[in-house]
């Protein structure tokens, strides 16, 4: 008979992060646990509306970025005035200044701020298409770069995402009737 300690799920493990994780600098929540429900609601109706937009913005902004760079791996090369480059840079600094200029409710101070970092990491690889990068080895080591940060701001996309705000990675409301539950 095996003792009922040695039995672990992996839902029990402890969530490890590595020095220097996004994670680690997210501020505390504040909230007041005696602020009035339904103002404190309402102001996040008006967040919710006023963010989802840049939400989906910029999930796809990473999801375009993600393909430019697979195909300046395939091709080792990566130039800064193509078309399909200089799009994602445009919309990088719309999104950049639209998500700054939101004011978050207490309740939504830790989201807005995973959203506001997360947007910092797109807009530190952006700034970095300043110049054309050809060669198949200098374009491999600059979008190995570009993807890490890439992941590091998905992985905060998800951190902000509140199911309960329509704040979802993945959309669902327009699924196929077996996807829906």
């Amino acid at each position: 008979m095996v003792p009922a300690t040695s039995h672990r799920s992996a839902l029990e493990k402890p969530l490890v992060h590595l020095a220097g994780c996004d994670a680690l600098d997210v501020p505390p929540e504040d909230i007041d646990p005696l602020a009035d429900i339904a103002v404190t609601q309402d102001e996040l109706i008006a967040y919710a509306l006023a963010v989802r937009p840049l939400y989906d913005n910029l999930g796809r902004l990473i999801g375009q970025l993600a393909g430019l760079f697979l195909l300046a791996q395939v091709s080792g090369r990566f130039d800064r005035d193509f078309e399909a480059v200089t799009t994602p840079i445009e919309r990088a600094r719309e999104c950049s200044d639209a998500i700054r200029s939101i004011a978050a409710p207490k309740g939504a101070s830790r989201r807005h701020w995973a959203l506001c970092r997360a947007m910092s990491l797109v807009g530190e690889v952006t700034d970095q298409f300043a110049s054309t990068t050809y060669g198949q080895e200098h374009v491999r080591e600059q979008v190995s770069a570009w993807t890490d940060q890439l992941k590091r701001a998905n992985a905060l996309v998800r951190l902000a995402s509140d199911a309960s705000l329509g704040l979802n990675p993945v959309d669902f409301s327009q699924a196929c009737c077996c996807c829906s539950g």
